[in-house]
């Protein structure tokens, strides 16, 4: 049975893009930035089982746009449901240009995790 939560939209990571992200084409690949929420997607489900969590599913991902070289990613995310077994959380990636503080929306998903 599962534990629906109303939390609150924490930051959960903050990262600018370096030329070390960018692919061969000039741009940050899907990738990185799938890789980078799941980073940050980790940290809530952590917090619940208190140990080691993996990621076991992916779903809703839309993917809204791609940062570009420089610019501020931010990942914010709420608990969706949790259990003994597993714990889901919707995190949003949203990039910003240095010394701005609105941001542009580029990608969302829910991720699924259980303890490692």
């Amino acid at each position: 049975m599962s534990a629906h939560h109303a939390a609150a939209v924490q930051t959960l990571l903050k990262t600018i893009t370096m030329p070390a992200d960018i692919d061969a084409s000039g741009q940050v690949p899907t990738g990185w930035l799938l890789a980078k929420m799941d980073q940050a997607g980790a940290v809530l489900p952590g917090q619940h089982f208190r140990a080691p969590v993996e990621l076991v599913g992916l779903a809703d991902v839309t993917l809204l746009a791609r940062p570009r070289l420089g610019q501020c990613v931010t990942f914010t995310g709420h608990l969706l449901s949790s259990s003994a077994r597993d714990a889901c959380v919707a995190i949003e990636a949203w990039c910003e240009e240095r010394g701005q503080t609105s941001g542009t929306p580029l990608m969302r998903a829910q991720l699924r995790y259980a303890p490692a």
